[in-house]
């Protein structure tokens, strides 16, 4: 299989990713590197690595996106299988090795499998478990459940759909694997996900200038990606595509598109809303007023800093304690 790592300015993070990779109890698979341009020590980072592993190999292109080195790297590559791990986050050493099994075992018409994440702030430290569904997952879950694999670094993907379906977006500035995914689940003849329910990724929550942390930028993509897909759902009303991305541009502050996409969602009718927690919460949100979403948000954003904050400090006392006692 390859596996695939689009780094740009990662210099502090890359050499985890890189060793997680080197970890693996499955051993059989080519490692490409691509450094997107980086201005730091990013690509030195790897060239050391990759002096002691012959698997690891570095491509060197002019800045262009984490879809354009995707790209690069997937033209360089022909294995079965394609697995893809940010420059800022890690995996379980028994990430290949399960993602591999669980493939195996799934349906026949399954092109993507998943795995459950774990977040960990900047430093590493793991702080939380993220919640995700698992087992089937079509074009419609993928929608309306926000992208349950929730990030590029959680799957193992079958060559063959990006085959049928050509290669990742550039001209989105975010969202780029989302589209992604919703375009094997719409076009290929492998159009199903499947998650498991192991927890083999830590994911680095929102660390400084992660394509991630610019929300605006992110909705905009959004609003493109879910208005080109929401119309191919077949089980589900594609107003329910609208209601998260809702809901979350009122938690970010952006009004504006929150007021726009809850206006989509209601499309999908009030009985539908009224029966989805999500539904529910956009409708709070959407009738609270600019001035009261403010207050909300305030208190929301305080309470999460200081639980992550509070864990943070937890597990270092936690840690402090255990050295003690092995001195």
């Amino acid at each position: 299989m390859t596996v695939i790592t689009p780094a740009y300015n990662v210099g502090p993070w890359i050499g985890d990713a890189i060793d997680s990779v080197l970890a693996q109890t499955e051993s059989r698979f080519e490692y490409l590197v691509v450094d997107d341009g980086s201005t730091d020590d990013t690509a030195d980072v790897v060239r050391s690595r990759a002096a002691l592993d012959p698997r690891v190999r570095l491509v060197s292109a002019p800045n262009g996106g984490s879809g354009a080195a995707r790209n690069l790297a997937l033209a360089q590559s022909s294995a079965p299988f394609v697995a893809f791990l940010d420059g800022d986050d890690r995996w379980h050493p028994e990430f290949l090795r399960h993602m591999l099994t669980v493939m195996h075992d799934a349906p026949r018409d399954v092109g993507i499998v998943y795995c459950h994440t774990r977040v960990m702030l900047e430093s590493g430290q793991v702080v939380a478990l993220r919640w995700q569904p698992t087992g089937r997952c079509d074009l419609d879950r993928l929608l309306v459940e926000n992208n349950p694999p929730h990030n590029g670094s959680s799957l193992l993907i079958r060559r063959s759909c990006f085959d049928e379906v050509g290669v990742f977006d550039t001209s989105l500035a975010s969202a780029v694997d989302f589209e992604m995914w919703l375009r094997i689940a719409s076009a290929s003849t492998t159009p199903l996900l499947w998650g498991t329910r192991r927890y083999l990724l830590d994911m680095r929550l929102m660390r400084t200038g992660s394509i991630s942390s610019n929300r605006g930028a992110r909705f905009e993509c959004l609003d493109k990606v879910i208005a080109d897909y929401a119309p191919l759902m077949t089980r589900l009303h594609p107003g329910m595509a609208w209601i998260r991305p809702a809901v979350f541009a009122y938690r970010d502050g952006f009004d504006e598109i929150g007021d726009r996409w809850a206006m989509a969602a209601r499309e999908a009718g009030p009985a539908a809303l009224a029966r989805d927690p999500w539904g529910r919460s956009l409708l709070a949100w959407s009738s609270a007023g600019r001035t009261r979403r403010a207050r909300i948000r305030a208190l929301r954003d305080g309470a999460r800093s200081g639980a992550y904050q509070g864990l943070s400090r937890a597990k270092q006392i936690s840690g402090r304690i255990n050295a003690a006692r092995i001195r």
